[in-house]
């Protein structure tokens, strides 16, 4: 099973916030994998 990163982790590795990640999940640029 892979592993999944949490927000906090996911934005660390693309170098934007998270409220960056946030917004683009809003828009749709961006599909998180919920659990």
């Amino acid at each position: 099973m892979k592993r999944l990163a949490s927000i906090g982790e996911a934005a660390k590795a693309l170098g934007v916030s998270i409220t960056t990640l946030r917004r683009w999940e809003a828009s749709g640029r961006l599909v998180p994998e919920h659990t």
